[in-house]
């Protein structure tokens, strides 16, 4: 008993100071308030878009930038907030409700990235492994924080076996999803995780494969 009502304290003092971020885990905090991350989001499109200027309208071919959503595009803090004030942590069942709640911020930088990436005639393909039942609250989160465009594209993950690597392939030969919009050269990949990138290590970062912090999960 005395167990359960230590249990029961505990998390209720978590929920109580959940909104007090000076008692938020660094990792949280240092997202949501540091100058540091958002000028290091900033400075990575920046460079991305440098690149993708310098190639983007040669040879007149049709052309994308590939890019992840959570933590690359989407800010998801506040359901770390969340779940650290409860206690807990991720789960897919939670993870599908916050998607669906449509509440995601946006990562420093990203609307200008996207907007000027288009007006240079490339196609937004968004590549991630939110499951591709949960297209349409991500899309209107997309709407709601107006980053989101009829002619964008969409590769959310249909399966375990869906992985990024089969979905990158369809982009660059124009198979599978991909076939009614024939293959697109990817000037560069954009993501928060290693996986979001076709290769892993080498000089191909900051020049067509660019890397967001991301310090709160991963595959480490």
């Amino acid at each position: 008993m005395k167990c359960c009502l230590a249990v029961f304290l505990l998390g209720s003092i978590r929920i109580l100071f959940s909104n007090d971020s000076s008692s938020l885990p660094n990792d949280i905090r240092w997202v949501r308030q540091s100058g540091e991350y958002k000028e290091l989001c900033k400075q990575v499109f920046q460079q991305a878009w440098y690149q993708i200027k310098k190639q983007a309208g040669s040879g007149g071919t049709k052309w994308a930038v590939v890019v992840d959503l959570d933590e690359t595009i989407l800010d998801n803090s506040l359901y770390q907030v969340d779940r650290w004030g409860k206690g807990l942590g991720f789960t897919q069942e939670s993870w599908s409700e916050w998607v669906n709640q449509k509440e995601a911020g946006l990562v420093p930088g990203a609307k200008v990235f996207l907007e000027k990436t288009r007006s240079l005639g490339g196609t937004v393909v968004f590549m991630s492994n939110r499951m591709h039942h949960n297209l349409q609250p991500t899309m209107e989160n997309l709407k709601r924080l107006r980053v989101w465009q009829k002619e964008d594209l969409f590769l959310l993950r249909e399966n375990k076996q869906d992985t990024k690597e089969i979905r990158r392939k369809e982009v660059l030969e124009g198979t599978g999803r991909m076939k009614k919009i024939g293959p697109l050269k990817v000037l560069a990949y954009l993501g928060d995780q290693i996986g979001d990138f076709p290769n892993k290590s080498g000089e191909v970062f900051g020049v067509s494969q660019f890397l967001l912090p991301n310090p709160t999960y991963g595959k480490w």
